[in-house]
């Protein structure tokens, strides 16, 4: 540090050149003037040795930040993967990331842009990670399918869904604990077992249309029509999930202002400190505090139900859960479901299927809204299912072909989720593309998954922004034409609303059926339309998007 001093004080009085324009007389004040200086440098370091761990300070802190903002990045591997400049020295592309522009119709950005500009894979810096960004299909069934054991989600993330589901579930673990956790659950999700909760769908959303009919054909009239479908998949997970009736269209209670606070997106201090500051969530703030007391309750009300299934016969005249499924299995297999790891299953279920679902149906009946010739054309599809079968029931689903194509191609534009988990990769690893090409990852690198940019990308979609439900049904010119673009492939790896491989979303046909009852339902009682008042841009919601303003009328039809 001595050395570092006296090489400032001696360049502060070096003027070998001088000053142009000035005469000797001058020029010698000014050197004389800089030797003064000089030595009063010295004197306030030989008084005060604090001005030397000051400067050491300051030094060291930025050769850190030159180091890992400038040298780090420029070292990596990933600096041949092309990619967006950083728009701030420390923050990188996080701000154009966060700062989107959906408000203003411009979803998803900034990713597809960049999509499209550089392709298939891309590398962008967020504060300290640099980030890779896959779209390609070869690359993405390699990350998840191929080597998908290389890809864990990232462990930050996995504490967070943690955290809010109070244990160990599908969400938050890898490896043999996820792998015998799947294998455990994925038979009460097969086809068998769904058509068993068809019947609750339908009991539901008979119950919502009752709700709905006294705000029908009011013309001063509108609602938020998404409380309503957060109020009825609620409804539904419980009674599906655990048994337990909710009752959130009705008459409504304290868990479900509980399950509400807990689903409510935090602000971005909150988001940023459950993730980066590990005692964050035992400070004494009100909204920790409220989720705390909220998350005590939901797990009591989850505890109290199973304990009393384990304590009694199940009636056989009730609709069959979860929960019920999971205990019938305990007589048959040598590794029981505890009453805890039964409570974490649930709270997987709660949090996995409740807001995407009624996330969905917003955007379903805003497209109808904003297309109401497909919609009639729906509405027709199901009035002919019913005078065929009676009913909408689980024989009938595969005859909605076109209902479930508007489904699709909903969840094409408006992803429950715009961006998967991210993964990391656990060794050094070389992703293939497309085009033959390798790209080198190097241990510990962040894969990120935009579906959000992938769905409207149009190098495998053809009109990606045009809302064409046709797509989904096989020989459309729709149809043929996406797949045309992909060389004659389907959409799989191209198309991913509930992730892919060993980690999709495994209540996927749950979802897809309590979906299409729920919609054609509505669609034989009402028609919604939206009001000046709706603003239908896409808006983040802790972990979906759904739109700014969901305001509609409610109009009967015959």
């Amino acid at each position: 540090m001595q050395q570092i001093l006296t090489l400032v004080v001696v360049m502060s009085i070096q003027d070998p050149v001088g000053v142009s324009g000035q005469s000797p007389h001058e020029q010698h004040a000014t050197w004389i003037g800089k030797v003064q200086f000089a030595l009063s440098m010295l004197q306030v370091v030989a008084v005060s040795p604090a001005v030397l761990v000051s400067l050491g300070f300051v030094t060291l802190i930025g050769g850190l930040l030159v180091y890992l903002f400038v040298i780090r990045p420029a070292l990596s591997p990933l600096r041949v993967i092309p990619g967006p400049k950083p728009s701030h020295w420390i923050f990188g592309s996080l701000g154009e990331i966060i700062n989107t522009k959906w408000s203003d119709g411009k979803f998803p950005e900034p990713h597809l842009s960049w999509v499209k500009k550089f392709g298939g894979i891309y590398c962008y810096r967020s504060i300290l990670d640099l980030r890779v960004l896959i779209t390609d299909p070869e690359a993405l069934k390699h990350v998840f399918t191929t080597n998908g054991e290389n890809y864990p989600r990232a462990k930050a993330v996995r504490a967070f869904l943690r955290g809010l589901i109070g244990g160990d579930g599908l969400l938050s673990t890898e490896g043999k604990t996820h792998t015998h956790q799947r294998k455990m659950l994925m038979p009460h999700f097969g086809f068998g077992k769904i058509k068993d909760f068809v019947e609750v769908f339908s009991t539901h959303a008979n119950e919502l249309c009752q709700e709905l009919k006294p705000l029908a054909d009011q013309p001063n009239t509108s609602v938020d029509l998404y409380s309503y479908f957060t109020k009825l998949t609620l409804d539904i997970i419980g009674v599906s999930a655990f048994g337990f009736h909710f009752n959130a269209l009705s008459t409504g209670s304290p868990v479900v202002d509980a399950m509400e606070l807990l689903m409510s997106p935090p602000s971005m201090f909150y988001l940023v400190g459950k993730n980066f500051i590990p005692t964050f969530r035992s400070w004494p703030l009100p909204r920790l505090i409220n989720e705390h007391e909220a998350k005590k309750m939901l797990y009591q009300t989850v505890d109290d139900v199973i304990a009393a299934k384990l304590k009694s016969t199940r009636d056989v005249n009730r609709p069959v859960d979860l929960v019920d499924l999971m205990l019938d299995e305990n007589a048959h297999v040598e590794h029981k479901v505890t009453a805890e790891e039964a409570r974490t299953h649930v709270m997987t279920f709660i949090l996995a299927g409740h807001e995407t679902t009624s996330t969905t149906l917003s955007w379903v009946f805003t497209l109808f809204a904003q297309h109401p010739q497909i919609e009639a054309m729906a509405r027709e599809e199901a009035r002919a299912v019913v005078a065929a079968s009676g009913t909408i029931g689980w024989k009938s689903l595969g005859d909605l072909r076109l209902i479930t194509a508007c489904i699709q191609e909903t969840l094409r534009l408006y992803p429950t989720v715009a961006a998967l988990a991210p993964r990391v990769a656990d060794q050094d690893d070389f992703l293939p593309m497309s085009d033959g090409k390798q790209i080198f990852v190097p241990k510990g690198t962040v894969i990120a998954i935009s579906t959000a940019a992938m769905h409207r990308n149009p190098k495998y979609w053809s009109q990606p922004d045009v809302y064409l439900p046709d797509r989904f049904v096989e020989g459309t010119d729709a149809f043929l034409a996406d797949k045309a673009l992909r060389n004659g492939q389907g959409n799989t790896y191209f198309y991913m609303p509930f992730s892919a491989g060993a980690k999709n979303c495994i209540g996927m046909r749950f979802a897809m059926a309590e979906l299409q009852v729920v919609v054609a339902n509505l669609l034989l009682h009402y028609s919604f339309r939206l009001t000046d008042q709706a603003i239908v841009h896409p808006k983040m919601t802790g972990v979906s998007i759904k739109p700014v303003n969901l305001d509609m009328t409610i109009h009967s039809v015959a």
